[in-house]
């Protein structure tokens, strides 16, 4: 952890109602600070200042603009006062605010793409994007779907489209100046939707350029100056095969509107701020994007990043859930003591915040693997990432709803209320399982990224790799334990391709949260190891063995979780753990 960063612990708030309303969301959260120091260092000490100054500014700032667009969607103007079509989206002046801090003041969509942003020599890796990401989300969840995008869109250009089209789109796609332009994926279509391959929007060949005609049914960030629209050639074969990527502009050079409308604006369980909506092409000029016959294979690139950066979105959710909670349970009062300090309200505040911990460790050990993919061109960095984006988004995406709804109950009558942060919490969590597949469409695709990409042999070599390097003697018995369990998925997993497809898909679901759980608890002893070498702390050891009988050896959990709780409010505390504990700990996993 960097030493020269205090991490300010909350204190109780007296009044009954308390709210982390004047709390840093990057310097009250010591993991990330761990985290960053394992994976960055040097790159992490250059932007530091600009982490706690967005830390600072995701509450004081972009929270409230944030609560503010929500209560104010914004509107459609289908004609101007000739009764000409505009199709004009309206928004609120805190989403407009929202928008200049995310693509201007911070760079979020640039810093991967060019240095300058905010002052780097440098484009950003990764795990240092993500981070910026991770703070943002914990004030504004639906912007980040616009930001994701644009930025998922200009790699595409980058990577796919033809030197016209980077020459005129993509500077301003990565600009951080007034003159940028937003990006959307227009894909899902009525009768489509998880099945793409059923779209039918249609694509005519038109000199240089393609004439699109259609409808598409559920089109984020509608009012986007680009998109990145799939449809299908005259002639073309059916299925995913058959479906080509075009760039269609909103608005032209001359400043002429393209040929599509927006029929409505969808009326959103939550990211309300941002306009989703219904869109018809009518012959709308679009341009080919790459090949003709990989335009889907080309947007599932574009749906992979989104999926990691959805799910760092969603541990965003988790961690500002957790925070919630945690002011609400130490402010209140109830039978004469803070309901943190009541047994079962400690046992779900160590538990909301190990979840938290957790998706954050495999989010940039994610966004770690990724930057290898592309710094050091490994394959099978870029085998495991096949498998774990889909593992985040589908595991992650879904904690974030238990975890928000947690959070609301604990604050009781008014979590439900809107005017607290929990209501919105919640809303917006339930996006995050639907945007880029939901929970059953992510964990078919992890089995596919096992059958086809064979990403289980990876897997296993990665989960061997970390705990071979785990070698502190205290550690051995849950080492032990983890071994054993990784040789019996390791079984599971080579079995797949034996047992009838039926009876796997079936199973589709628990064989990813298996894979998460056992993979997470190898990174856990990993960062215990690190911990107590550099502090003599066994805080994360702590974690660690819990988090193998909560998730791994559950049937035990529950003695578990009583023998060893009189440490429990050290845990929440950041106490530092007795080494005593250890032989407790190891007497309980011998067993």
């Amino acid at each position: 952890m960097d030493e020269s960063i205090k991490v300010p612990q909350p204190e109780p708030i007296k009044g009954g109602m308390p709210e982390p309303t004047e709390i840093n969301y990057f310097l009250s959260d010591p993991h990330i600070h761990f985290l960053l120091a394992h994976y960055v260092n040097d790159d992490y000490q250059l932007v530091k200042d600009k982490l706690i100054e967005l830390g600072d500014r995701a509450n004081n700032e972009i929270d409230p603009l944030s609560r503010e667009a929500d209560r104010h969607p914004p509107t459609l103007t289908m004609y101007d006062k000739r009764g000409q079509r505009i199709n004009d989206v309206n928004y609120h002046s805190s989403y407009s605010r929202l928008e200049e801090i995310g693509y201007e003041e911070f760079g979020l969509v640039a810093m991967s793409h060019r240095s300058g942003v905010m002052g780097a020599e440098t484009a950003f890796n990764k795990v240092m994007k993500y981070t910026f990401w991770y703070v943002f989300a914990q004030a504004e969840f639906g912007l980040c779907c616009p930001m994701s995008m644009t930025d998922s869109a200009a790699k595409i250009l980058e990577d796919y489209g033809s030197v016209k089209l980077k020459k005129e789109y993509l500077p301003q796609l990565i600009s951080t100046k007034s003159d940028r332009m937003t990006a959307a994926q227009f894909m899902t279509e009525k009768q489509g939707g998880s099945d793409v391959g059923a779209n039918s929007v249609r694509a005519e060949a038109n000199g240089d350029s393609w004439l699109i005609t259609g409808d598409k049914w559920f089109c984020s960030n509608v009012s986007a100056d680009v998109a990145l629209v799939l449809a299908r050639p005259t002639g073309a074969k059916e299925g995913t095969k058959g479906l080509a990527m075009f760039l269609v502009p909103r608005i032209f050079p001359s400043g002429e509107r393209n040929h599509y409308t927006i029929n409505k604006l969808k009326d959103k369980l939550g990211t309300k701020g941002m306009a989703s909506g219904e869109v018809t092409f009518e012959r709308a000029t679009g341009y080919l994007v790459g090949e003709l016959d990989h335009g889907f294979k080309q947007m599932m690139s574009m749906v992979n990043a989104s999926r990691l950066s959805n799910s760092v979105r969603s541990t965003g959710l988790i961690r500002r859930s957790y925070l919630e909670a945690l002011y609400t349970t130490r402010g209140r009062i109830a039978f004469k003591k803070p309901l943190a300090k009541l047994p079962l309200m400690q046992k779900q505040l160590f538990e909301m915040m190990l979840t938290s911990e957790v998706a954050t460790s495999m989010s940039l050990y994610t966004a770690h693997t990724f930057d290898l993919t592309e710094t050091k061109k490994d394959e099978k960095a870029k085998t495991m990432l096949r498998l774990l984006t889909p593992l985040l988004k589908g595991v992650i995406c879904k904690q974030a709803r238990v975890i928000a709804g947690e959070s609301m109950e604990m604050r009781g009558g008014n979590g439900y209320i809107e005017e607290w942060a929990n209501a919105k919490l919640v809303r917006d969590a339930h996006l995050g399982s639907i945007w880029e597949g939901t929970t059953n469409i992510v964990a078919l695709d992890v089995l596919r990224a096992i059958t086809k990409n064979k990403a289980n042999t990876v897997l296993i070599q990665t989960m061997k790799t970390i705990l071979n390097e785990v070698t502190f003697v205290d550690f051995t018995p849950l080492r032990k334990k983890l071994l054993t369990n990784m040789h019996l998925l390791e079984e599971d997993l080579n079995l797949i391709g034996q047992v009838s497809p039926t009876e796997v898909e079936m199973e589709a679901i628990s064989i990813m949260h298996r894979i998460y759980y056992l993979l997470a608890n190898c990174l856990l002893l990993k960062e215990a190891e690190i911990e107590t070498k550099e502090t003599s702390s066994y805080r994360k050891y702590f974690n660690a063995c819990y988090y193998y009988h909560l998730h791994i050896e559950n049937s035990k959990s529950r003695c578990f979780h009583q023998s060893v709780w009189q440490w429990g409010e050290d845990v929440i505390n950041w106490v530092t753990i007795p080494k005593s504990a250890i032989s407790h700990f190891n007497e309980q996993l011998s067993k």
